[in-house]
């Protein structure tokens, strides 16, 4: 015989649940309830989760992929079609008086059902039978090997025309970012925590690179708006990059003027960096062909001046120097007035040749004015 299903209890009693308090799960009674006195009860558990799906009868189980008719009190229901994967239909017959089904012969095992009519509500007005089309319908069974072949929306000719129409230039472009990428490297040099070398070499260098990328943008230039956005991107970060270079100098002249009034020197690490000694360099403190010495106030501050004017007039290890970067800016601007076909050509002016946005002549008076001395 099989054994009843035994419940599963609680592991801790009600009581000690209700006072979330530590049950010793002894049975019959634990602990706690024991030197109280209190009747102990252990719960049955709760089945967790989704419930089980209920098996059906042996007597409701239908053949899968038959479509039954059957006949109650003298009319059709549907019975299936359970085969296909859909729920099952529901009787139809519930008020009989009022329906009627009829089944086409032609098509065979399929039931169609045609609701009651109420003929006092139709319109007593004959009808137009020249409208109608008197050629028999199509009741043929579908070749399936049709129902892969309609046209898809991306192969109808207005589509296809839609997309030939459309420059690839353009869909290849992503989303500009020149606007983002200017206001983070302008808080970026707003924010600088320090401007002693060689540590304020890198948000510096940062801003450089912001520059390159705003300047080579290809989206910017699709824009009569994005343009003008893109040129006073480019004239804001240098701006604010010579203001920042400037800081930088004056930082050093004030470090040297306090180790001159300590009269202390400054330690320095140099390596020699020629291309035929790269290999014996390990990048460790403790580099072969690294060596540190001692250098006076003005030694030191001549040595670093040179390393931060390499940064702006190039020389160095930056590839992207300001004034390389101004000279391509001012190229670029040079491009597109001289271009009558960018941006239609439009407001040119008498003087549509020459660039007045970008400020480089102010951008170069702002180099030539840095104390490198």
């Amino acid at each position: 015989m099989p054994q009843p299903h035994k419940e599963k209890l609680h592991a801790a009693c009600d009581e000690c649940r209700t006072r979330k308090l530590k049950c010793s799960g002894d049975k019959p009674c634990c602990g706690r309830c024991r030197r109280e006195e209190m009747e102990c009860v252990y719960s049955p558990r709760k089945t967790m989760g989704r419930p089980r799906k209920r098996r059906r009868e042996e007597g409701d189980e239908l053949d899968d992929g038959a479509a039954t008719i059957a006949i109650q009190d003298g009319h059709e229901s549907i019975d299936g079609f359970t085969g296909f994967g859909l729920v099952d239909m529901p009787e139809f017959a519930l008020h009989a008086e009022n329906e009627v089904y009829a089944q086409d012969t032609s098509l065979a095992g399929v039931a169609i059902y045609e609701p009651f009519v109420d003929t006092s509500l139709i319109d007593p007005s004959p009808i137009d039978t020249s409208l109608i089309d008197p050629s028999p319908i199509d009741t043929s069974p579908i070749d399936p090997s049709l129902w892969d072949a309609q046209a898809a929306p991306s192969t109808q000719p207005s589509y296809a025309a839609a997309i030939q129409a459309t420059p690839p230039y353009h869909a290849a472009l992503g989303p500009c970012i020149c606007l983002s990428l200017t206001y983070l490297t302008l808080t970026e040099l707003q924010t600088v925590p320090t401007l002693s070398f060689p540590r304020v070499l890198q948000p510096l260098r940062h801003a450089s690179g912001t520059i390159a990328t705003v300047l080579r943008c290809p989206t910017c230039p699709l824009d009569r708006f994005s343009a003008m956005q893109n040129v006073s991107s480019i004239s804001a970060l240098f701006k604010a990059l010579l203001e920042r270079f400037s800081n930088a100098l004056r930082e050093i002249d004030a470090e040297a003027d306090r180790l001159r009034a300590a009269r202390a020197t400054k330690p320095f690490r140099m390596g020699d960096g020629s291309p035929a000694l790269a290999h014996l360099h390990t990048g460790a403190p403790d580099c072969p062909l690294g060596f540190d010495v001692a250098l006076d106030p003005d030694v030191w501050r001549a040595l670093v001046k040179t390393a931060l004017r390499a940064e702006v007039d190039g020389g160095g290890s930056n590839p992207m120097p300001l004034a390389v970067l101004l000279e391509e800016a001012e190229e670029r601007q040079g491009r597109w007035h001289r271009d009558e076909r960018f941006l239609g050509g439009e407001g040119r002016g008498e003087d549509g040749g020459k660039c007045e946005s970008l400020g480089a002549e102010h951008v170069r008076r702002a180099m030539g004015m840095l104390d490198w001395s």
